[in-house]
């Protein structure tokens, strides 16, 4: 493989407009089809119940919490997903079921000029935290880099993986044929069996644990004029993917804006009720007596996402738990093996030994 150097800034990444009011949500169409998949799959739809902002998935205009999607990854994750779940929830998607995001592969003139557009308008489907890359490299190919903020989120390979394949995805939808990537590279470690992503992927040239995950397609792929390329309609849909954002309701009820400052403070280490209370512009008292009124405490909140984070890493993951504790806010190992005692009335190895639910 030839040595990739990033020489030069390729695109410009993501538009700030509508970036701050759009901060901490996303656009629901990604969210309606990852929950179509996992029900396909088998998914219980009562596990679903509660999740804030799904209630309202099928409104026009309107973003939901970050939260919220990344609880709906926990959910459809485990062994439903091993077997193709990239591909099963893609298998969904037809043009138009990313908003008017996915469209803007169809009217561009090139993939190149896809890519462009598409990463500077990806907070029209994703928080603006997210960000799409593109580089040209030293050998000739075009590498499109996903970059998110999820990286100590359990789930964060699975999330990897289906935004690289999506990226694959729009750039054959785009072109109008199978697009056959140069390599992709992975953030995870190689799974037992790794044929399965190659076949996915339609290459064998997959690489793990290469840090971002990245597809590099050829040059002369995104350099090809796209079969239905329309200047004036891209010029249109690129500001109407603008409007998108600045123009949509975020439905953020106060707890779920607790519920997603928590989510970020519990990625940082061990959160205090003082360093939330200042995200929400609020006094530590006010905090406490707004959880009371919803009827939960702060211990209770940071209790339930703790534990809901530990089952999972014990389960789907080889991480020590030295390590875990450290992910999930615990300032030891020994205090977060008292906690599991205090959840479960066993220890780690118990859980672990159980597998993915």
């Amino acid at each position: 493989m030839g040595r990739r150097r990033h020489f030069r800034w390729e695109f410009m990444v993501s538009s700030t407009t509508g970036d701050d009011t759009a901060k901490g949500t996303v656009s629901p169409h990604l969210t309606r089809l990852l929950v179509r998949a996992g029900i396909a799959a088998g998914l219980d739809r009562s596990r679903l119940a509660g999740v804030p902002g799904l209630s309202v998935l099928d409104e026009d205009g309107i973003r939901i919490p970050t939260a919220t999607i990344l609880r709906v990854w926990e959910l459809i994750s485990g062994s439903a997903w091993q077997t193709g779940g990239s591909n099963r929830v893609m298998e969904l998607w037809r043009p138009g079921g990313l908003g008017v995001w996915d469209y803007l592969f169809a009217v561009s003139g090139t993939l190149g000029d896809a890519f462009q557009v598409a990463s500077r308008r990806l907070t029209a489907i994703a928080d603006p935290a997210d960000r799409l890359v593109v580089t040209r490299d030293e050998d000739g190919g075009v590498t499109v880099s996903w970059q998110g903020p999820y990286r100590d989120h359990p789930d964060y390979p699975m999330i990897a993986e289906f935004a690289t394949y999506m990226m694959l995805v729009m750039a054959g939808s785009g072109a109008g044929r199978r697009i056959t990537p140069v390599r992709v590279h992975l953030p995870h470690r190689s799974p037992a069996a790794p044929r399965q992503l190659m076949e996915l992927f339609g290459t064998r040239r997959v690489e793990f644990e290469t840090g971002e995950p990245s597809i590099t397609f050829a040059r002369a792929d995104m350099e090809a004029p796209l079969p239905r390329a329309d200047p004036a309609l891209a010029a249109i849909l690129d500001d109407h993917a603008r409007l998108s954002v600045v123009t949509a309701r975020p439905v953020l009820g106060w707890l779920d804006r607790f519920h997603a400052v928590l989510e970020s403070a519990v990625a940082g280490g061990p959160p205090g009720l003082d360093q939330v209370a200042a995200r929400l512009a609020m006094s530590p008292r006010t905090l406490q007596r707004r959880l009371r009124d919803e009827g939960t405490s702060w211990r209770e909140e940071l209790e339930r996402l703790r534990r809901r984070r530990v089952d999972r890493l014990l389960r789907e993951t080889t991480l020590s738990v030295e390590s875990i504790a450290a992910r999930v806010g615990f300032t030891d190992s020994r205090a977060l093996r008292r906690a599991i005692h205090r959840w479960y009335g066993h220890g780690p190895a118990v859980i672990r030994a159980g597998g993915p639910t």
